[in-house]
């Protein structure tokens, strides 16, 4: 049946009306906490304190007893000058070396994973929009490592070859995810 030209006009309101955009399934959701930091997390603060405490018992010899006379005390305030400025140095040359390393350290422990049936999302209390969000149509599927007796465990996400997000093996890998099979199991069913 041929359109007039009356009904053309009528088409766009009936295409916008069956693509309404259906709401998205949730189907996993984790808030890992201080469990989502790297690996190497415990081992660089082990290595970090005896040097912290060392900074604190130089800065005691340096304050006690407090000094008296004011050659003392600008003595004592010279040398913790100095010292505080080593200490931010230190620190200015990890964060200038790594500052998405280091940034990704810092939000790790607050970082909330969202599987729908349409992308994984990772997201911010804080934040409006999401850190990132893969598209299910980049998700292969997801290999389940190691599990504790409370379910947290490692776990894989597979990508499709080539994406920009995975690692060499074409993986996006998370450790100590709580409920680990049913992340698994939820990028399994976002087919």
């Amino acid at each position: 049946m041929p359109l007039s030209s009356d009904s053309t006009d009528q088409l766009p309101i009936l295409h916008a009306r069956r693509m309404d955009i259906m709401p998205e399934e949730v189907r996993y959701v984790a808030r890992p906490g201080l469990f989502a930091l790297p690996s190497g997390t415990l081992t660089v603060l082990v290595f970090i304190t005896p040097q912290l405490f060392s900074a604190f018992v130089l800065l005691w010899a340096i304050w006690w007893p407090m000094p008296a006379k004011t050659s003392t005390f600008v003595f004592a305030i010279f040398w913790t000058t100095v010292v505080a400025l080593l200490g931010f140095g230190v620190v200015w040359l990890l964060l200038r070396r790594n500052p998405g390393f280091v940034l990704g350290v810092m939000r790790a422990p607050f970082i909330r994973l969202t599987v729908t049936d349409r992308r994984v999302v990772w997201s911010l209390p804080w934040m409006n929009a999401p850190l990132m969000e893969i598209d299910r149509r980049r998700v292969i599927g997801g290999i389940l490592g190691s599990v504790d007796r409370r379910g947290r465990g490692n776990a894989a996400m597979m990508l499709v070859p080539g994406d920009p997000s995975a690692d060499i093996d074409g993986n996006i890998h998370f450790d100590r995810l709580p409920n680990v099979t049913a992340f698994v199991a939820a990028l399994g069913r976002m087919e």
